[in-house]
């Protein structure tokens, strides 16, 4: 019997729901880690990078897996690979084995989102609706529940403890949720390839639309993966309170994809990506500046102008990735899968490089000038939005 599409809907809302806690789990537990292995910041910065050498070995195979095996299998070696990288994170006996745990959960993201995104494509084919945004929010949603269920642990449970009990869980719900996806994409199966080059035509969109991405993942993990330490070491933030930043901007994330399915309908991704790229980001750096200022003589107001500052960055950065992945699923004559392999192969240096070169350069400069750095590529990233126009089938 088919399964209907309401219960495709429930799944995939749920899969994202649980990646977002695996993607959320862990970063606001990085003060311990970091402060348990004695890391510099620059060298947490360096484990960081073991995610775009994990993204980077997926991306080269998973597009030719998704063809050949289809996504349902592909998303069970994820379910597989990313628990195993969290497993690998909270048993670490040194910064080696968190860059092997980071490389892990890295390709076992790729190797759920990926199958996870088709999917919704070929739902929202179906069904002839938008679902990408208002499903990324359930991601948002799952990263601030493990945000802030993950700060009451604080200080009473082991991180060790509570990534295993995540890691568990995460497997468990993902496998069973699995059983309603079908083994192919509708009209997939078994496809002939269809060779994309890197470089010209289309390729060229695809590099547009990765960029923009970098700049979108590096807004964002430059954002949830310094927060707690930028409360607790510049804002002087102590115990529960310094995962505050991270669920502000991860409610703003939420609110902004919620509405960014009939926004995106309604006004075309170039539009989104333009407004919430550039707005986003200089609001954001103008409250840090403000809340920097005031942090000696008015440090309650402080911390909520910096709260304001990271809702209104999350407000920004919740629809830029789904408009993309939108531009993307709007170019004629591609493999969609290798596609958004490659546009995530790009997009996957931000989650990486970027949160790294941030502890680089808050070793040399101070973390507050380091910060600006995600700022400015979020402003980049509406800079970019003519990409998405490119993209589109009616102008290709």
């Amino acid at each position: 019997m088919a399964v209907s599409l309401a219960r495709k809907a429930v799944a995939l809302r749920l899969n994202f729901f649980m990646l977002g806690i695996l993607m959320g789990g862990w970063s606001t537990r990085i003060p311990e880690i970091k402060s348990a292995l004695h890391m510099s910041d620059a060298v947490l910065g360096r484990t960081l990078m073991g995610a775009a050498t994990g993204a980077f070995l997926s991306s080269r195979m998973i597009g030719w897996l998704v063809r050949e095996l289809g996504p349902k299998r592909v998303f069970y070696v994820g379910t597989a690979v990313f628990p195993l990288g969290y497993l690998t994170v909270a048993y670490a006996p040194n910064a080696f084995f968190i860059f092997l745990g980071i490389f892990f959960f890295a390709q076992g993201y790729m190797f759920l989102d990926n199958p996870m995104t088709i999917m919704t494509q070929e739902l929202e084919r179906e069904s002839d609706r938008k679902y990408l945004s208002g499903f990324h929010a359930y991601w948002s949603i799952g990263t601030l529940s493990a945000a802030f269920f993950g700060s009451f642990l604080i200080g009473h449970v082991k991180y060790s403890y509570h990534l295993t009990g995540l890691a568990v869980i995460s497997f468990v719900v993902l496998i069973l949720s699995a059983r309603t996806f079908t083994g192919q994409v509708k009209g997939a199966e078994k496809s002939a390839k269809i060779n994309l080059p890197w470089f010209g035509g289309k390729a060229l969109i695809i590099w547009g639309i990765g960029v923009g991405m970098l700049c979108s993942n590096s807004a964002e993990f430059g954002a949830t993966d310094w927060s707690a330490l930028f409360l607790r070491d510049v804002m002087n933030i102590s115990g529960q309170f310094y995962v505050g930043a991270y669920i502000a901007f991860e409610l703003g994330m939420i609110m902004s994809r919620l509405m960014g399915d009939k926004y995106i309908h309604r006004f075309g991704p170039e539009k989104v990506i333009r407004l919430c790229g550039f707005l986003a980001g200089s609001l954001w750096f103008l409250s840090m500046m403000i809340g920097v200022n005031l942090k000696v003589s008015h440090h309650l107001i402080a911390y909520f102008v910096i709260l304001l500052g990271y809702f209104l960055a999350g407000s920004g950065v919740g629809p830029l990735f789904p408009a993309l992945i939108t531009a993307i699923g709007n170019i004629e004559g591609v493999e969609i899968a290798v596609a958004l392999s490659r546009a995530l192969l790009i997009a996957i240096l931000g989650f990486a490089f970027v949160p790294a070169l941030i502890g680089a350069i808050s070793d040399v400069t101070s973390l507050t000038t380091a910060m600006l750095l995600p700022m400015c590529l979020l402003i980049v990233a509406g800079l970019l939005a003519p990409v998405a126009r490119a993209g589109s089938k009616e102008i290709a």
